[in-house]
């Protein structure tokens, strides 16, 4: 059987609320949950075809734990790739996931709300504007998965290494 890892990113207000949540299993299958589609009964259809783990940076898993009051790390290894950074590379002075795409070369062509979270919010809530949150949302999981493979190659990062660090 084949490997099947999931990545995930996610979009929350202040309150915590969730509103979009981002995912991929590779650079040509992805896709994002929101509005009617921002139910537990299609998240648990993405993580069906997850045979392996669950890649996410940060908070993530807790903010969809929370939102949709489930266990998520019941249903498929879940790995903080943030955890995993700071373990490979200790000592950075900054492990924002901006900061990373930089280090690493990777490019991204929606900035702006890395350094302005309420513009996000603004923009979300503008019919006009949300396609830019979309997109957005879909670099963030896209780059994630690469920094993943970069970071993983350049430190020899296996399997067994990732199970020790585990949630």
């Amino acid at each position: 059987m084949k490997n099947i890892n999931l990545y995930l990113d996610c979009e929350w207000f202040l309150n915590q609320n969730l509103f979009l949540i981002g995912y991929a299993y590779n650079a040509k299958e992805f896709g994002q949950l929101y509005d009617q589609t921002l139910s537990y009964k299609h998240l648990e259809e993405i993580f069906k075809p997850a045979t392996n783990y669950i890649f996410f940076y940060g908070p993530d898993i807790k903010m969809i734990e929370k939102f949709f009051n489930a266990s998520i790390r019941k249903l498929c290894p879940c790995a903080n790739l943030l955890r995993i950074f700071k373990v490979a590379m200790p000592g950075l002075s900054s492990y924002k996931l901006s900061d990373l795409e930089k280090k690493f070369g990777i490019e991204r062509s929606t900035k702006e709300y890395k350094t302005d979270v309420f513009k996000l919010w603004h923009d979300w809530n503008n019919p006009n504007l949300r396609h830019l949150i979309l997109k957005y949302n879909m670099e963030d999981v896209i780059n994630m998965m690469r920094l993943k493979k970069i970071i993983f190659n350049k430190y020899q990062i296996t399997n067994p290494d990732v199970n020790k660090l585990l949630l």
